[in-house]
Formats: structure tokens, sequence, C-alpha cells
């Protein structure tokens, strides 16, 4: 007989179920722990309230920069068809209550006639920013203040502000280059403001706003900003 066979197994390798049995077993731990979530939250909460801020002023910026180059650009535009067409040509700027807060919350540019004052809209109205900016009444609007022809000012006619009960500022521009401002230089002004910043009787301009100023013998446009 020969020798006795070997397992080779058993000399070299323990069996599969030893092996298991001695694996040592890890416990998995979670991603995050509750504190370290808690501190999570607590950072992106206090980025948020830190950017807020900075977000809202540069949104009404934006809104500002918006409304006041509207302007800018629709009076040059006034100008230049007032001297093609050869024609008086109007910008009518409507006053009235928008969600509790007066002031000039539109524009519209219009056809005049010296004949008959009358004003024929030739675009349709621009709302400045869609209602976030707006031109305050005031000290820091003087243009309409003094000096205003019966001619360019009063109750409107046309929707949709007739419904609103507004009231019209306008500003003629003739193919001659001027207008029909009777004021000095130094009072030829509006001012754009936040509809987040009115306040009643405002003398003091707020951080941001957006002046226009109107030549009244050239009936060009300067624009100011902080």
């Amino acid at each position: 007989m020969g020798p006795p066979s070997m397992n080779t197994q058993s000399l070299h390798t323990p069996p599969s179920s030893v092996l298991l049995r001695a694996a040592p077993r890890h416990r998995s731990s979670p991603a995050f722990t509750l504190v370290e979530v808690i501190i999570v939250v607590a950072l992106i909460s206090m980025i948020f309230i830190m950017a807020v801020p900075y977000t809202l002023g540069a949104l009404q910026s934006a809104s500002l920069t918006s409304a006041g180059d509207t302007l800018m650009q629709k009076l040059a535009q006034a100008q230049q068809r007032a001297s093609t067409e050869n024609r008086p040509i109007a910008l009518d700027f409507y006053y009235y209550e928008r969600d509790g807060i007066p002031g000039c919350h539109a524009m519209q540019m219009a056809s005049y006639d010296p004949a008959t004052n009358a004003a024929t809209p030739v675009e349709p109205p621009v709302y400045w920013s869609e209602g976030r900016a707006m031109v305050i009444e005031g000290e820091l609007s003087p243009m309409f203040a003094t000096n205003v022809l019966p001619a360019t000012t009063g109750p409107a006619t046309l929707e949709p502000f007739k419904k609103l009960e507004a009231t019209f500022r306008r500003v003629i521009l003739y193919p001659n280059g001027s207008t029909s401002l009777r004021i000095p230089l130094r009072e030829a002004y509006l001012t754009f403001i936040s509809t987040k910043n009115y306040q009643k009787d405002l003398a003091t301009p707020p951080p941001n706003y957006y002046t226009v100023q109107i030549d009244p013998v050239t009936g060009r446009g300067h624009s100011y900003r902080p």
C-alpha cells in the first residue's frame, strides 16, 4: 500500500466556513453626523443672509439702469422723429398711484398737434422696469414743479391711464431742437428711484438712483448715477 493521501487544503488553506467566521466585521458609519449636518445648514443660512442685501441692491440698480436708459433712448428717438418728420413729438409722463405709491410710473411717445393741442400716441406705453422703478415727485424731480404750460399738463384722456385717474406732464420736442420746457437747466431733471425706496416727501436721494436732465434749449438728455 502506498502512503496515505493527504488533504492539501487542510494543510495550507483553512476551510471557507472558517474564513467567514474569522473575517472581521466593519460597521458602516453614516456619511455625515447630525452635528455636521446642522453646522453645514447654519453656514449656508449665514451666507444666504449676508448675500441678500447685495442681491437686492444689484436688482434695484439693474431696474434703475433699465428705466433711466429707456428714457434717454426715448428722448433721443423723439428728437430724431421730430427732426425727420418735421412735426412736434411729445413725451407724456403719466402720474398715478400704483400699489399705493404715487409718482410717474409710465411714459408714452405721441405726435403733437399745436393747433388742436391733441396728442396721438405713436408707440405703446413704457412702464419703468415693469413697476420696479418710478420717477419720484418733489424736490428730487423739479422739472414739472414750475412754469408748466397749460398745454403740457392735465388729466389723462387715453386708456389705460384714464381709468387709473392718471395725470400727465408733457415735454414737447420741436423740429428745430427746442422744447416746451420754460425752466432753467438746473431745474430740468427727473429722478428715478426704486419703488422699494419710496418715501413721501423724499428730499435726499437713496443710495441707488438715476437722474435724467433734459436741456430746455437743445432737448438733449444727460444722465447721472451715484
